[in-house]
C-alpha cells in the first residue's frame, strides 16, 4: 500500500468574491447539488455570518487536496467529479464521480480529509492509502 498527501489552503474572501462576481454560475461549477445546499443551508441559518463561504473555501481546499494526492491535476477531471461531503458526525467525506471515480475504483479510494480554517484562510489536508498491485 503506497500513501499519498495532498494539501490546500485558500483564502475565504477569494471565494466570496468568486460569489459576488460569477454567483450561481460559479457555484455551478465548481460544487456538486449537495455541496451547493449545504452552502444555501448554513448561509440562511448563520444569515449575519459568512459560515457558508468558509465551509466553501473548506470543499474548495479539499477538492484542490484531493486532485493532488491523486497525482493527477485537474486534467481530464471537473470539479464536479470530487465531492466534498458531511457525515452525520460532522466530519467530511471525499466522494468521486466521472474520471475521479474511475481512477478511484482503480486505486483504491481509501481517503482521509481534515479541514479546517481561521481567519480569512481554510485548509485541507488529505491522505490516500492507495492500493499497489504486487
Amino acid at each position: 500500500m503506497n500513501i499519498s498527501v495532498g494539501t490546500d489552503i485558500v483564502h475565504i474572501p477569494r471565494i466570496r468574491a468568486l460569489i459576488d462576481r460569477f454567483g450561481d454560475r460559479f457555484l455551478k461549477k465548481v460544487y456538486t447539488a449537495i455541496e451547493q445546499q449545504d452552502y444555501w443551508q448554513a448561509s440562511a441559518q448563520a444569515m449575519a455570518n459568512q459560515t457558508g463561504i468558509v465551509r466553501l473555501a473548506g470543499r474548495w481546499a479539499a477538492k484542490e487536496a484531493v486532485v493532488k494526492a491523486m497525482g493527477t491535476g485537474w486534467r481530464g477531471i471537473r470539479y464536479t467529479d470530487v465531492e466534498i461531503q458531511r457525515q452525520g458526525s460532522g466530519a467530511p467525506r471525499v466522494c468521486l464521480y466521472g474520471a475521479a471515480a474511475k481512477w478511484g475504483a482503480a486505486a483504491g479510494d481509501n481517503w482521509q480529509l481534515s479541514l479546517s480554517h481561521d481567519g480569512e484562510y481554510a485548509i485541507a489536508m488529505v491522505i490516500f492509502l492507495r492500493n499497489v498491485a504486487e
